[in-house]
């Protein structure tokens, strides 16, 4: 159940920032609390099945787009993972952060010598 709450979250995150929200913006559009979609992102909150009806409603998406095995495929945008990856390290420690900027250039190394 744990896997589905963090799945979950992660594709609310991916959706929100697809449509350019905050986490208040979503809030105020889902007539829910900010710090209650911070932790429906993070995998902490269960998620009442009218709470994501009011989500997926605010996001102009079904809820079955939460659900879809390719979802990423079906929507990608740069932007958007750009913002996601963004996200991610934003808790980071610079240390952690060079470390991970050192490993992508190693990689995007790698890609462009094939």
């Amino acid at each position: 159940m744990n896997n589905l709450v963090k799945t979950i979250g992660e594709r609310v995150r991916y959706f929100r920032l697809y449509r350019g929200f905050t986490q208040e913006e979503l809030a105020e559009k889902a007539n829910v609390h900010y710090t209650y979609i911070g932790g429906i992102e993070r995998g902490e909150r269960n998620i009442s099945l009218e709470t994501l009806n009011k989500i997926t409603e605010a996001l102009e998406i079904s809820p079955t787009d939460l659900f879809e095995q390719n979802f990423l495929k079906k929507e990608t945008d740069k932007t958007v993972l750009l913002k996601l990856h963004q996200e991610l390290l934003s808790t980071r420690s610079t240390e952690e952060i060079i470390i991970v900027h050192q490993l992508t250039q190693s990689i995007l190394h790698l890609i462009d010598r094939k």
